[in-house]
């Protein structure tokens, strides 16, 4: 009795055990369906359904916390897939950012090379300022185009790997139909380079007028970014009478026709500051054109 009471529990467990095996999985986790590019912008639920599906599996918790669940499929709607999937790949947190609010924007593509194009190291969902430099010698000025441009697309020109393009193309979103204009004027007529943005819809950060070089333009003081260590050459030819030093005692020069004090030149100092404060002056941002470039100049 003992023995058949111990060998119909084992069935019990077994069986058990089986059904455990076998059961169907109850969690469902969004798969795509088609071969999706990165760049891809998901601006309604038609454009998730044709790409996006729904799978049951059976996942371990890391893993389930790191994919996309079936019951937040209407959320994908305003994202950008940042990175490529084939049918049968599980989408992941990681391979999604906000568009950026292109909803309602035109997209416009344009080649850079690499260099002018942070090195290649833009992604999708970053924000970018496009610049141009327009004219050639004296006459050439810089001049921002377009400010906290939404980045769509990041591709190869060539349309192979990424990594193995000397040339990109960047897809951006631009609201404004003067920025669109602008934009598509400097890639036409000038050297176009972009930088990550530091800008976005809600900042009062205006970008400033148009650079032109000249001779009698004072060159930037050090950036407060990167100080100047004490006792170097560029931190003792930076200091002024300010510092506490008498105007005097700054330069002391010596030629064959006698001696000399050659201070600080307030004409000099005055013009730097002003020049200075030209460059920084603000305009504004999320692609006002700087300069007049667009809108008839």
């Amino acid at each position: 009795m003992v023995g058949a009471l111990l060998v119909a529990a084992a069935a019990v467990v077994t069986f058990a055990g089986y059904l455990d095996a076998t059961a169907a999985p109850t969690r469902r986790y969004v798969v795509a369906t088609a071969a999706i590019e990165p760049g891809t912008r998901l601006a309604s639920m038609a454009e998730v359904s044709e790409r996006f599906g729904t799978i049951a599996l059976d996942l371990a918790d890391e893993v389930a916390a790191r994919v996309v669940p079936a019951s937040e499929v209407e959320a994908l709607v305003g994202q950008v897939v940042v990175a490529p999937l084939q049918p049968g790949d599980l989408l992941t947190q990681t391979q999604l950012v906000d568009d950026g609010g292109a909803d309602g924007a035109q997209t416009l593509s344009f080649s850079l090379p690499r260099t002018a194009a942070v090195g290649g190291a833009l992604r999708p969902g970053e924000r970018v300022d496009v610049l141009a430099t327009f004219g050639s010698g004296d006459g050439a000025y810089t001049a921002f185009v377009v400010r906290g441009a939404p980045l769509l697309g990041v591709a190869a020109s060539d349309g192979g790997p990424l990594g193995g393009s000397s040339e990109l193309t960047l897809t951006v979103a631009v609201s404004a139909l003067r920025d669109v204009q602008a934009l598509g004027h400097a890639v036409n007529t000038g050297e176009v380079f972009v930088t990550r943005s530091t800008a976005t819809p809600e900042s009062d950060d205006p970008a400033p007028g148009a650079f032109r070089a000249t001779p009698e333009e004072v060159g930037p003081r050090p950036d407060p970014a990167t100080p100047i260590a004490p006792g170097t050459a560029a931190s003792e030819s930076s200091r002024s009478p300010d510092d506490g030093e008498d105007a005097a005692g700054v330069a002391d020069v010596e030629d064959a026709e006698g001696s000399a004090d050659i201070g600080p030149d307030p004409a000099t100092d005055e013009r730097g500051a002003a020049g200075i404060d030209r460059l920084r002056q603000p305009a504004r941002p999320d692609g006002e054109v700087a300069g007049g470039i667009s809108g008839g100049a």
